[in-house]
């Protein structure tokens, strides 16, 4: 059962480190071209379909099976694995989901709050300019915090479990 575990926490972790990744490296530069209107209709659509179970399961998934799959290990709490893991859990509870929470999902908000057919091209650029920049420096930080934490769940997966 312990390596399920660490199996899935891993997996989890791996999963949102690469959605956020081709965020940042395709769709972010993407979007850069794209006129005021245009982006804010794509972003309001991306805020809108990301929320599903399937990103769910991985998003909410990790920072619940990371501390476990550390605690299962916890018997040993000088072993590297364990360590490993508790470094990759509180990477990921701080820089993935707090940044999302704190950071991410109220600028969501807010860009949702702009009626699109109802701005003028002033008021869409205005959006934009609230909202991208922010959003875009937040994004970075919660992307490498999820590649780092999956790096180091990694690690934890390759690393010989000690014995007592």
């Amino acid at each position: 059962m312990k390596n399920l575990i660490l199996a899935s926490a891993t997996l989890c972790t791996g999963l949102v480190a690469g959605v956020f990744y081709g965020f940042e490296v395709a769709v972010n530069p993407a979007f850069r071209r794209l006129p005021d209107a245009a982006y804010v209709g794509a972003m309001q659509a991306i805020n809108e379909v990301i929320q599903n179970p399937v990103f769910a399961l991985s998003f909410f998934g990790a920072p619940l099976l990371l501390p476990v799959a550390a605690a299962q290990h916890g018997r040993r709490p000088r072993s590297r694995r364990f360590r490993l893991l508790v470094v990759a859990a509180a990477v990921y509870l701080a820089g993935s989901l707090g940044v999302t929470v704190a950071a991410n999902i109220p600028l969501n908000e807010a860009l949702a709050a702009v009626p699109l057919q109802a701005s003028s091209p002033a008021q869409l650029r205005a959006a934009r300019i609230r909202f991208a920049e922010p959003w875009n420096r937040w994004h970075r930080i919660r992307t490498l915090a999820s590649v780092v934490a999956f790096a180091l769940a990694v690690a934890a997966c390759l690393r010989a479990e000690e014995q007592p």
